[in-house]
């Protein structure tokens, strides 16, 4: 979770900001809201008071229980495959070649 810093010097304030989710991140709301709460609470009291919005952070920056849910259907879906419960998808035709899109 998150850590602390050990002590406090004008290079901890240079360095401070450059490492957040503000600048188009899908996690940025959830991030102010964290900081609040913990600016709310301070350090100490904020890892109990805060601690659903800490969590929900942290996933929401590292991904883990999205990234293990998509590991367990893709496991899931090999066994369905393996007992012969369903197929493989069928692949597009030979020749249908797709070029790349330009925005």
């Amino acid at each position: 979770m998150p850590v602390s810093i050990y002590f406090k010097t004008p290079l901890t304030d240079l360095t401070g900001p450059t490492v957040n989710q503000q600048f188009m991140s899908i996690c940025s709301n959830l991030e102010m809201k964290t900081v609040n709460c913990v600016e709310a609470y301070g350090e100490e009291r904020a890892q109990k008071k805060c601690k659903a919005l800490l969590e929900d952070l942290y996933e929401c920056i590292t991904k883990t229980k999205q990234m293990a849910r998509v590991l367990d259907m893709k496991i899931e879906r090999e066994k369905q495959i393996s007992q012969g419960v369903r197929g493989y998808a069928e692949g597009p035709a030979h020749d249908s070649y797709v070029g790349p899109t330009v925005l």
